[in-house]
């Protein structure tokens, strides 16, 4: 193609096929809320289909904002795997629609109205008109290259995440208003104001329908919030272990209980405790990624954590600390500077919302320490999970201390695994006098299954050469996470909400 498109040849008919797949395909999606509300009469399952395929669509939407960032900041980056470059780009993007959207908020309700729209509408023109860099630029699909090569095992893997996912759909909240979904998704008050016009305004044309509006919230935050914190513990996973066994990671939480009961029982809190692995991998990624650019993405973050709860805004002084005097200690003091103005952006906006809020130090509360009974209560429901104690070790011992004998051959980035002990090290001390949430549900789910992969990383590189083994080993872990998953469970809990 890109013979083709320098030699001049047939580029009009190149232009007008790329021109019209994309204005076509991206209607189609946009319009799916006039659909939605002429079919009121669809079953709750097919309605609940077309609004999962527009929150998608919203997306990716977000991907490609964050792409043409990019592209006008001039900002290249190293990614450890292609994972961390979908993942970096949607939040981006994502981040600049709650600012777009908090904007808009601020005119009356028709005005919001038409805004909606004529946003989409723009948007949707300037990404499909034809020119020659996009028509040669890689489209979404392609930046999940890493998964074109799945072997047997890892395919079937895939299948059974996406399927675990799909029937550990939460309870939708009872027909309600705005105010009201806003009580039931954050009964502590600990979302700001800003998170909820993004999301009354990103939703704007299902206002007036009370059970669209709540089902377009209730599959945002799962579909957004949990299918985002699963793609992330991807790519956080990818930076210490083989593709095989970070889907086996991924697939270990996703069909752990804990994960179905935790947003059965309070989806806000499982919102908020999917932040620890957010913060943690932003600070891999700045520091793999190899640009002083990437602060603006590191200031984004922090200002995201302050959003869904005002108490983590303190972290952005942990984050600039760690990553100014320790993380990237090699890196000149001109780096670094230039990190920190990129970054001045998203940690301007954090404080502004940090100093908002008088009441902030109202969550200090005594010692706390229970975050050691949160581990054990999730290793007693997922067994796979009683090998982070394990891990814990290897862990330390790879990090910090001369290999024994039985771990001379043991690769993995230390300067990684020091970036996740000392950044969960930080986790409990804030969770001990201030707020628990950062180690609590999903905050110690990632964890354990992290821990968990640990060993069997030592024992697939001891036996490397051994690939009938090491599938064995694979397929009975697999059996194991499989088993104690409750799907039964999950599937009269599915069938429950989508025939009531």
């Amino acid at each position: 193609m890109e013979n083709t498109l320098a030699n001049g040849s047939n580029i009009f008919k190149l232009k007008w096929k790329f021109f019209t797949f994309r204005i076509v395909s991206y209607f189609s999606f946009l319009l799916i809320p006039v659909y939605v509300q002429k079919g009121l009469e669809l079953k709750p399952l097919a309605l609940a289909f077309l609004m999962s395929l527009y929150i998608l669509f919203i997306v990716s939407q977000w991907f490609l904002l964050g792409k043409e960032i990019d592209h006008r900041l001039k900002i290249y980056f190293r990614v450890n795997s292609s994972i961390d470059r979908v993942v970096y780009r949607l939040f981006l993007g994502m981040f600049f629609f709650i600012l777009l959207f908090n904007l808009v908020s601020f005119l009356g309700s028709k005005w919001v109205y038409n805004s909606y729209w004529i946003t989409w509408a723009v948007l949707g023109l300037f990404y499909s008109w034809p020119t020659r860099g996009k028509i040669i630029q890689e489209s979404v699909s392609s930046n999940f290259g890493e998964f074109k090569f799945l072997d047997r095992f890892e395919k079937t893997l895939v299948a059974l995440i996406l399927l675990m996912f799909v029937f550990s759909v939460p309870e939708l909240p009872p027909q309600a208003n705005v105010d009201l979904l806003k009580l039931y998704f954050d009964p502590l008050e600990k979302i700001g104001n800003p998170f909820w016009n993004f999301m009354i305004v990103n939703y704007y044309p299902f206002k007036t329908y009370p059970g669209l509006f709540r089902l377009a919230w209730s599959l945002h935050f799962y579909i957004v919030g949990l299918g985002l914190f699963l793609l992330v513990f991807y790519a956080f996973l990818r930076f210490f272990v083989s593709r095989r066994l970070s889907l086996l990671g991924v697939f270990a939480l996703v069909s752990s209980w804990s994960f179905s009961k935790t947003l059965t029982h309070n989806i806000e809190f499982s919102f908020l405790t999917t932040y620890s692995l957010i913060w943690i991998w932003t600070l891999l990624w700045v520091t793999k990624s190899s640009t002083y650019r990437a602060g603006l993405f590191l200031g984004l973050v922090s200002y995201w954590g302050a959003l869904i709860n005002q108490s983590y805004a303190v972290l952005v002084f942990f984050q600039i600390g760690l990553l100014y005097f320790f993380f990237l200690k090699d890196r000149t003091s001109w780096y670094k500077r230039q990190l920190l103005r990129y970054a001045l952006f998203g940690i301007i906006l954090t404080l502004l919302h940090l100093f908002s809020h008088s009441d902030l130090l109202q969550p200090l509360h005594s010692l706390d320490f229970s975050f050691i009974t949160n581990a054990g209560r999730e290793i007693d429901r997922k067994g796979f999970f009683v090998l982070g104690v394990f891990g814990i070790v290897i862990a330390v011992f790879r990090t910090y201390f001369k290999k024994p004998a039985i771990m001379k051959d043991f690769q993995m980035e230390k300067h990684s695994l020091n970036i996740v002990i000392l950044s969960y090290l930080i986790f409990i001390g804030f969770s001990i006098v201030w707020d628990n949430s950062l180690v609590s549900g999903f905050g110690t789910m990632w964890a354990l299954a992290f821990l968990s992969l640990l060993p069997l990383e030592l024992i697939f590189q001891s036996i490397a050469r051994l690939r009938s083994k090491r599938n064995m080993i694979y397929v009975v872990y697999i059996l194991i996470c499989l088993l104690d998953s409750h799907f039964e469970g999950r599937v009269k809990l599915f069938v429950k909400i989508f025939n009531s």
